[in-house]
């Protein structure tokens, strides 16, 4: 297996399915309303070793390079 299959495995592994919503309530809440942010970020940025190298990607993907 390639590495780059396995990264696409691994991206597949860490997406959000989005459950169905019948109140507003659950619609409006924290998790529900950053299943679509987490599921558009890059392979690149979830796919990282450590918690401070996510947040870099995070503010690279979100600020570009101005980010502090």
């Amino acid at each position: 297996m390639e590495k780059k299959d396995r990264q696409d495995l691994v991206s597949l592994s860490k997406t959000i399915m989005k459950s169905q919503c019948l109140r507003n309530i659950k619609k409006f809440s924290f998790p529900h309303r950053t299943v679509e942010i987490w599921n558009g970020l890059s392979e690149e940025t979830v796919a990282v070793e450590s918690v401070h190298k996510f947040k870099e990607k995070l503010d690279n993907s979100r600020y570009g390079e101005r980010s502090i």
